[in-house]
């Protein structure tokens, strides 16, 4: 009997392993036919024109594009979206757009809120562009060709417990049903062991270059005290981090050579932070006190304005009382103006080299210009003798960086050297609030 009772049972468990495997194959196979008429049915939506990218790029976490698109009626013309999916899900961005002569001109309005990459699971995603015309009941949809010199972009997101996926954009061919299609793909995947940062923090000056100075202090060593006491704090938070300036590579440092192999920029470069912060240190007019923080030009504020906030919350300084260039209590946004660009043309003339191409979108402090590639309008390429080249001007993955000007060293020196805990901690739980950690 017990004999029996185990032959029925080895039995079972054998039939039961078989209907498994059989299960798992035709669920496999399932899927596999449902994913390949997903894709199909993309593709067979889509208008047989093509809309042209002319830039593609990261800066922080988000994707950008901006292009255009032909034979588009103004009359007709109702908006326009960028959408990422994958057959089953679609996520819609915002685009600004403009029409010249039926060409209809797009671009992700805010650079650092457009695809926000992290917030998108593993998998692979088409890149399209939605547009809805008021004479149509249905959107038109299309795929994108690149006219862009930009290389594909190999993205990894924020480390959040000990991970990271990798992102790879690039644009890639399709055969289906006698066609040919151009498209941009987005694939994710999970990544292991990888050598990325997410935040590089930059401490001013450093070497012979000692920036602002007051009663035996300097800004050079107070920036780079705050940026030491950051990086502890946020590798407690699991975030990989990296200095531009540290104790034994301050010495070599002087006003003009960040773009040399060892400089500040360069190293930011190198390190493909999504995320920099730049500390520094202001002098300004007599009367002018506390904290601002200028952020990149055309992007969401929203950061800034945080850790604004929870550094004045947290008593460590006032909003500065300096109107210029402000945008919110404590936030500003620093571009070139058209006095400057002029002056910056009649020095290039008179030192024999090319005008560098500045507009008032450009933004003045170098930290945020240069680490921003494309997205920031960088430029510091060589033409400049007294500079070496940023190798990074004009790069299609940039940094997210915001410069921290602590205080006025005139009023606020006190406030700055007593209050360095309370600052650094309002900056991590502005972090770890923002990115959701």
């Amino acid at each position: 009997m017990g004999k029996q009772i185990f032959k029925f049972i080895f039995l079972l468990i054998v039939v039961f392993g078989i209907g498994s495997g059989i299960y798992i194959t035709v669920s496999r196979d399932v899927q596999e036919k449902q994913e390949i008429k997903q894709v199909e049915d993309i593709f067979n939506s889509l208008q047989n024109r093509e809309a042209e990218i002319a830039k593609f790029y990261t800066y922080g976490d988000s994707f950008n594009v901006s292009g255009s698109l032909n034979n588009i009626s103004k009359e007709n013309f109702e908006n326009a979206r960028l959408i990422v999916t994958n057959g089953q899900n679609e996520h819609t961005y915002d685009l600004s757009t403009s029409l010249e002569d039926k060409l209809l001109i797009f671009e992700t309005p805010q650079i650092n809120k457009s695809v926000e990459l992290d917030k998108l699971e593993v998998g692979e995603y088409y890149v399209l562009l939605r547009v809805k015309l008021n004479n149509s009941a249905n959107a038109k949809y299309y795929t994108f060709n690149n006219i862009s010199v930009y290389q594909p972009i190999e993205y990894y997101t924020v480390t959040r417990n000990g991970e990271n996926n990798k992102i790879r954009l690039e644009f890639l061919k399709k055969e289906l049903n006698g066609k040919t299609y151009n498209y941009l793909a987005l694939n994710i995947t999970k990544a292991e062991n990888v050598e990325c940062y997410d935040f590089v923090i930059d401490s001013g000056h450093g070497g012979a270059d000692s920036g602002e100075k007051r009663d035996g202090y300097t800004e050079a060593n107070i920036t780079l005290d705050y940026a030491k006491d950051l990086k502890v704090k946020l590798e407690e938070l699991g975030l990989k981090v990296k200095l531009t300036r540290y104790d034994e590579n301050t010495s070599t440092y002087t006003s003009t050579n960040m773009y040399n192999d060892n400089g500040r920029i360069t190293i930011a470069g190198e390190s493909k932070a999504k995320y920099m912060l730049s500390f520094h240190v202001n002098n300004g007019a007599s009367g002018l006190s506390g904290l601002e923080i200028y952020a990149p030009t055309k992007s969401n504020l929203e950061f800034a304005e945080l850790m604004a906030r929870k550094i004045v919350e947290s008593g460590a300084n006032t909003y500065s009382n300096n109107n210029g260039y402000k945008k919110a209590d404590g936030v500003f946004v620093w571009n070139f103006t058209k006095k400057v660009i002029d002056d910056f043309r009649k020095t290039a003339e008179r030192k024999g080299y090319e005008p560098y191409n500045i507009t008032t979108d450009t933004p003045y402090q170098y930290t945020i210009r240069e680490v921003g590639g494309i997205a920031t309008n960088a430029y510091a390429d060589g033409r400049n003798p007294s500079f070496s080249a940023n190798r990074f001007f004009n790069s299609n993955q940039g940094i997210e960086c915001y410069q921290i000007e602590l205080g006025y060293i005139k009023t606020d020196l006190e406030k700055m050297l007593y209050n360095r805990e309370a600052y650094v901690n309002s900056i991590r739980d502005s972090i770890k609030e923002y990115l959701g950690l």
